[in-house]
Parts: C-alpha cells; structure tokens; sequence
C-alpha cells in the first residue's frame, strides 16, 4: 500500500510540479497546480520516507524528510507576509534543525568508519542533505528573530526551496530509478535533462525574483 502511494503520488507530483513550473507566476493555473503539487509531495516524502525507516535505508529517509521540509515551509512562504515565531514556523525550524543535524552527524560517523556508501550512494551525498537542511532551518531562525519577510525575499524563499524540493524529486525518479527506463534511453542523457531543466529553471527563477522580482524587465 505505502508503494503504491509512494509511485502515485510521485507521479502526480512531477506532473504538477511541471505544469507550475510552466505556468505563468502567480496566475491560476500556477496556484491550482502548486497546491496539488504540494500535497502529492507531501504524500509521497512521508510514504517514502517511512518505507525507507522501514527498509533501514537511512539516506532516502533522510531524502525524504529534508524535502517534506522544503515542500512544506515553501508553501507557507507563498502565503504568508510576515514571520511570526508560532507554532507552525517553530515547528518546521525545530524539524529542519533536528534532520540536518542527524543527517550531518550520520554522514561523518560513517566516513569516520571507513563507510563509502549509504544506501548504494556515496556517503557524502547524507552530508548534503544535511547541510541542505541546516542551512534552511537556520534561515528560519534567522527569520523567527526578524520577523519581517519583503515580498521579494519571501518569492525567493519559496521559489528556492519549491525548486530544490522539485529537483530532488525529479532527479530520484529519473536517475535513481533508471532502471524502469530502456537501456537505450538510460545509455543516453535523456534521463539527466530534465533534472538539468528543474535546475535551471529554479536557479532562473531565484535570480530573476531576487534582482527583478516577477515584474517583467524593462
């Protein structure tokens, strides 16, 4: 059953993911498909993330929860115009906080140990999650103390993290399931382009937001 969630609503996930991505910022279309990309990403990192606690697969857990987390405060960024320190934003500091720290320290034990792989990846990609994580809870803190989010600065914040979230997931399914794919497709760099297109597109969208906002250029 979690499997089965896990595959359906990663599926919807990237197809709504797209379709946000496509559509025109802030218009209807990008509203209705970032929610339903919100909520299938929800279910799908929680499903996957409890299969992978289940499976004893600490990486993809990891995987999971950092992009629960980034999903998540993403979508509160695009609705909210400050930041007080409530219940709901102390929450997703704490949990950003406490996966970054467990991802982090995980990471180092294991080299440490002379452990090169987690989970059949190397064990510094953990660190990355990690780190990730870190990084956004302490912006969190930051934000918790300040209080005051600008329109700009909370467009940034969603779309940073919308991306990233995005491109996680683009990039599990493409790569790290490339094995439901041919093996004429998987020998070529059809399966790395669109994780290289959800990249782009974030790392566009962040620089235009943070320079221009998402007024058109004069």
């Amino acid at each position: 059953m979690l499997v089965f969630l896990h595959i359906f609503a990663g599926s919807i996930a990237l197809l709504a993911g797209t379709i946000s991505f496509l559509a025109k910022k802030g218009a209807n279309t990008h509203r209705k498909a970032g929610k339903v990309f919100v909520i299938s990403m929800v279910l799908m990192t929680l499903s996957g993330a409890l299969l992978a606690f289940i499976n004893d697969e600490m990486l993809n857990m990891v995987a999971g929860l950092v992009t629960f987390y980034l999903v998540c405060t993403a979508f509160v960024a695009a609705r909210i115009t400050t930041f007080k320190p409530n219940l709901t934003n102390l929450s997703f500091a704490f949990f950003g906080l406490l996966v970054g720290v467990y991802a982090v320290l995980t990471g180092f034990h294991a080299l440490s140990q002379g452990i090169a792989k987690i989970d059949g990846n190397p064990t510094q990609v953990i660190i990355v999650f990690g780190t990730i994580s870190l990084l956004a809870a302490l912006a969190d803190t930051y934000l918790l103390k300040k209080q005051k989010l600008n329109n700009k600065a909370r467009l940034v914040r969603h779309s940073w993290r919308i991306g990233v979230a995005m491109f996680i997931a683009a990039a599990s399914f493409f790569l790290g399931q490339s094995q439901v794919f041919p093996e004429a497709i998987r020998n070529s760099f059809l399966l790395v382009t669109p994780v290289l297109l959800v990249l782009l597109s974030t790392t566009y969208w962040v620089v235009r937001v943070r320079l221009w906002g998402l007024k058109r250029r004069t």
